[in-house]
Formats: C-alpha cells, sequence, structure tokens
C-alpha cells in the first residue's frame, strides 16, 4: 500500500438549495476576524464516507486542516486519509496533502501557489503529483457572501495502475501521465446565519495538448454549527474524468458525513 501523500483534489458539480460553510477551514472568514494580527487557525474532521466508483466502498477518515492567516498572505495545509472496505477486496486507502500560498489577499486580483500529492487505491491512481500557481478574481465580497474565479495552470505527474480479473485471465492496465493542463474554477462561499454554512466550488482542468483530455470536479459543503469548537458536516463530490487513463468509471462521487473540531 502506498505511504500517506499529498495533494487536494477537490471537485464536483452538486449544489443544494440550503446552505453550508466554505472549505471545511474557513480562510476568507478567518481574514476578517484577524484584524492586524497574524495566526494559526485549524480543526480536525472525523467521518464516515460511501463511494460509488467502479466498486461501492465504504468506511472512515480523518482530515486535518491548518493555516497561517496573515495580514497580506495565507499559507494552507490540507490533509486527508481514508480507509475504505468493499466485499472482495482488501482494505482500500486514499488520501492527499495539499499545500497552498495566496498572496495579495486584500485585493480583488490575487494570487496563488500550490503543491499536492495524492493517491487513490480505489480508482486505481498510485500517484498523483502536482505544481502550479492561479490567478484569483473577486467577483464580490459581502459580510456573508464571496464569488471568486480563478486561472491557472499546474504540472501534472501519475502514475495509474488497475487489475480486472475475467474467469480465464487478470488483465492489467497501466499508465503514467506527464503533462500541464489549465486549471479554471469557481468558488461560492454563504454564510446563510450564524450555525449554518454552505462552500461551492466547481473545476474545470483540461490537456493544453488535447481538449478532449480534460476532467471537470465540485464539491459542496453543508456544515451545522454545533458549538463554538464542534460543527456536523455534510460533504458531497462529483469526479467527471472524459478519458481516464485505465478502464474506470468517466463519472464517481464521495458523500461524507463527520464532526469537525475547530481549534
Amino acid at each position: 500500500m502506498k505511504n500517506f501523500l499529498y495533494i487536494f483534489f477537490t471537485v464536483s458539480l452538486f449544489f443544494i438549495h440550503i446552505t453550508s460553510k466554505a472549505q471545511i477551514l474557513n480562510v476568507e472568514k478567518s481574514r476578517l476576524d484577524v484584524g492586524d494580527s497574524s495566526r494559526w487557525v485549524g480543526n480536525i474532521n472525523v467521518n464516515f464516507e460511501l463511494i460509488n466508483q467502479q466498486i461501492e466502498t465504504y468506511g472512515g477518515g480523518i482530515k486535518g486542516n491548518f493555516a497561517h492567516v496573515g495580514q497580506k498572505h495565507d499559507f494552507i495545509v490540507l490533509a486527508d486519509l481514508s480507509l475504505l472496505n468493499s466485499e472482495g477486496f482488501d482494505l482500500l486507502q486514499n488520501g492527499f496533502i495539499h499545500i497552498r500560498s495566496k498572496f495579495r489577499k486584500h485585493k480583488r486580483l490575487s494570487f496563488e501557489a500550490f503543491t499536492q500529492a495524492q493517491y487513490d487505491q480505489v480508482k486505481g491512481m498510485n500517484e498523483r503529483l502536482l505544481l502550479g500557481g492561479n490567478a484569483r478574481w473577486r467577483f464580490f465580497r459581502k459580510e456573508h457572501t464571496v464569488l471568486i474565479f480563478g486561472v491557472g495552470t499546474f504540472y501534472e505527474i501519475e502514475d495509474w495502475r488497475w487489475e480486472e480479473v475475467t474467469d480465464t485471465e487478470t488483465i492489467i492496465t497501466t499508465a503514467s501521465p506527464k503533462l500541464f493542463r489549465s486549471n479554471l474554477y469557481l468558488k461560492y462561499r454563504l454564510d446563510y446565519n450564524e450555525t449554518v454554512y454552505l462552500n461551492f466550488i466547481v473545476y474545470h482542468q483540461s490537456s493544453f495538448t488535447d481538449a478532449q483530455n480534460y476532467r471537470i470536479s465540485g464539491e459542496t459543503n453543508i456544515n451545522f454549527k454545533i458549538s463554538s469548537s464542534l460543527t456536523f458536516n455534510n460533504k458531497f463530490t462529483l469526479w467527471y474524468d472524459n478519458q481516464p487513463y485505465v478502464p474506470i468509471d468517466q463519472l464517481n462521487y464521495t458523500m461524507k458525513n463527520g464532526i469537525i473540531y475547530k481549534f
């Protein structure tokens, strides 16, 4: 099994009419609270999850989000590890680490640089490494809501291996692509009230050399505040790969429910 790697992988086209919170770690809101000081913020999320991709798996995981919220710039680390079970398969894992720096955060036009790594045994992805950057344009920001558009690029290295067992043989498919992708995303956050928060983000990531090699993904978080330190989280993600490197479903989804401890 792969050791715990890093990334952020993101993604899914889903919107629920009720409301939720920004990326489990709400850095945008922390910026409003920090004033003229700098500080560390973070949270830990323990969850139950259901994944539908080729096979249906279920299990649990733990996620940690940490950020240094500064006067001009932010530094963010996201980490996630899940252990999953499915009938007929050994214990499966997926996980990531995502490291990101944001610059000129108070300006309408800001910038970010990121690196990330990921592995996903459910998909047959042994490794995914990214290095890239984005420009962010803030369409608007009010007291309880913000809408941001991002455009950028990243270099991607992946290692795939998929085994399919038939009555007569085992078919193994492998791929090790290395390429630059464009990165477009739209992020919306709404603080519905003091206890309910919404965050929605959708990505389009395409190869520069093959327009048909693209992925669309999105993520929705619905959070309900229990106390000043505890929050109940509902998360739904979708991932669509127009040209999978191995014979898996083009569309898959993940649903997670968990408790977040904020510090």
